[in-house]
């Protein structure tokens, strides 16, 4: 959790109080040869402000509904990075269940 505040600190600018949701590993190759192999833990947030981003750390970034990235990664998946396709779906599938939306 502190690792995580650090982070969010450095890359966006901001500090919240965090909850630990699962952690995994993944592996992706990208197409200069070289492969990602990372254990990523996923928090959970609650921010309201503007995020103060960290151009060195950050490469790209924006503000979308649950429903809204959803629909886009569904028509747009190269949009979006490995990592980020396998936590949200995860995310997504959470946020479901406790709504009670999810079978």
């Amino acid at each position: 959790i502190e690792a995580g505040k650090r982070r969010l600190r450095e890359e966006m600018g901001f500090e919240t109080e965090l909850q630990e949701l699962f952690s995994f590993i993944y592996k992706a190759p990208f197409d200069n040869g070289l492969t990602e192999h990372e254990l990523d833990h996923v928090m959970l947030g609650y921010y309201s402000g503007d995020p103060e981003i960290n151009p060195e750390e950050v490469a790209d970034w924006k503000w979308m509904g649950l429903e809204d990235i959803h629909g886009d990664m569904a028509e747009n998946p190269n949009r979006y990075t490995a990592w980020f396709r396998i936590i949200f779906d995860r995310f997504y599938r959470h946020v479901q269940k406790k709504e009670g939306k999810a079978p």
